[in-house]
């Protein structure tokens, strides 16, 4: 009787850590079937074979070169859903362009410490969670930059592929970084 007790407590455990461990409720294999989702469909912006833009086994974006604008703005909607689970964000707004990831954020109204060292390592590492591939983050607090990457973000949506946009983007990149 105990042997099953204890084997019955064993198998609960067991369940209990998959649930526990992030599952969504379906399991992911490193099948070669490609889903309705991934990149294989053709595209106005095609992709070269030989750089894959999702996650072997999954239809998730991982940022490399030649994302396309639908890709980028996934992987940006992932990170800013990630970035505002930070109990000091009010809202974020990312732009994703290959490895590079520009964030703006507002704070909560009674956060008062602003963008210092620590706030800034905790938002990249929460970027990185979400992407490991993501080489660059470059992150700001102000208002007006938090427009302009809000703007260009909205206009990702609009475009072929993010060539087009990549003298807008270095040009933002390089007044959050203070180039």
């Amino acid at each position: 009787m105990k042997k099953w007790l204890l084997a019955l407590l064993c198998l609960c455990a067991l369940c209990l850590t998959g649930c526990v461990s992030g599952s969504t409720g379906s399991m992911r294999t490193d099948s070669t079937t490609p889903s309705p989702t991934s990149s294989t469909s053709p595209t106005t912006n095609m992709v070269p074979s030989s750089a894959p833009t999702t996650v072997p086994g999954t239809s998730e974006p991982t940022a490399l070169p030649g994302m396309t604008p639908t890709e980028s703005d996934q992987m940006a909607e992932k990170i800013s859903d990630a970035v505002e689970r930070i109990s000091e964000i009010d809202d974020a707004e990312v732009i994703v362009n290959n490895e590079r990831v520009l964030v703006a954020v507002k704070f909560d109204d009674q956060y008062s410490a602003g963008l210092d060292t620590r706030m800034k390592d905790n938002i990249i590492e929460t970027v990185r969670k979400v992407d490991n591939g993501i080489e660059k983050v470059q992150v700001t607090d102000d208002d007006t930059l938090y427009g302009q990457v809000k703007g260009l973000g909205e206009r990702i949506t609009n475009v072929t592929g993010l060539d087009e946009l990549a003298d807008d983007f270095g040009d933002l990149w390089d007044r959050i970084t203070g180039r």
